[in-house]
């Protein structure tokens, strides 16, 4: 594959990122310290309503902006479905998570892969199986989570939207918490209200909302509005300023070419 010709060229945190951009994810990169409940490796989840909602862009970035820290960080792509990490840092998907867990082989070396951001490696999704749920939710699964934990610092895990399949919360018991990636413009309060419940009978930890692609001129979302029901009740760190278009580091302004917006397959 070629970075140079990578339709997400620029868009994961450097140098020449914004201030404004390299801040939001240090914000909410510290607000993470504090719900690892004193875990030696943390699991985090991502996780949105719908598709196209910036949350594989959001844990890449996050996961770089731990890496930078100097942390030992594994990112997992278990959206089996619609896979974008391997997208997104320009590497090769076969041989993923799904190979690994229909595998018999106890080899897991050879499924990571390493990146250009040192402390930083991935597991991609590999290939589409026919059982993404069932692979997921194994014995199997909750086996290599465990192991992993001996060998990083912190674990993210890129998972489907919750409103369309059922795949990221069959693995709650081995999740320390989730971001759930609210996209402005793009979510109704309703199917909001209805997929955080689906988690919530699931026993999901959902730790935050991260609210993105956010209009700083609107004031609907400037004060995030109609949202707000929801910040008070899975967020910690108080209220959310969107004076410069971002929410505690929970999301981009909305700029032409700022917003974490994914690309169609």
């Amino acid at each position: 594959m070629n970075g140079e010709n990578s339709i997400y060229k620029g868009k994961l945190l450097s140098e020449s990122s914004s201030f404004a951009i390299n801040e939001a994810f240090k914000m909410l990169r510290t607000n993470l310290f504090y719900t690892a409940k004193g875990e030696k490796c943390p699991v985090y989840g991502i996780t949105s309503t719908f598709a196209h909602s910036g949350k594989s862009l959001i844990i890449s970035n996050l996961a770089v902006s731990f890496a930078q820290l100097e942390k030992k960080v594994l990112l997992i792509d278990c959206d089996l479905r619609k896979s974008m990490i391997h997208k997104i840092f320009d590497i090769d998907k076969a041989e993923g998570i799904s190979e690994l867990l229909a595998s018999a082989d106890s080899s897991i070396d050879k499924y990571i892969k390493k990146t250009k951001y040192p402390n930083l490696s991935i597991i991609t999704a590999g290939g589409m199986p026919p059982n993404p749920a069932e692979l997921l939710a194994s014995q199997r699964m909750g086996k290599f989570i465990e192991f992993m934990k001996q060998h990083f610092d912190i674990i993210f895990i890129d998972l489907p939207p919750v409103a369309i399949v059922t795949d990221a919360v069959v693995i709650t018991e081995h999740v320390t918490g989730y971001l759930y990636v609210v996209r402005s413009r793009q979510d109704d309060s309703k199917t909001l209200r209805n997929a955080l419940g689906i988690m919530e009978q699931m026993n999901a930890n959902i730790i935050g909302l991260v609210l993105n692609d956010v209009d700083p001129k609107s004031s609907r979302y400037g004060r995030y509005g109609k949202y707000s029901k929801y910040s008070g009740k899975y967020s910690k760190y108080g209220t959310y300023n969107y004076s410069y278009g971002y929410g505690y580091g929970y999301g981009y302004g909305h700029k032409k070419g700022s917003s974490l917006e994914e690309d169609e397959e």
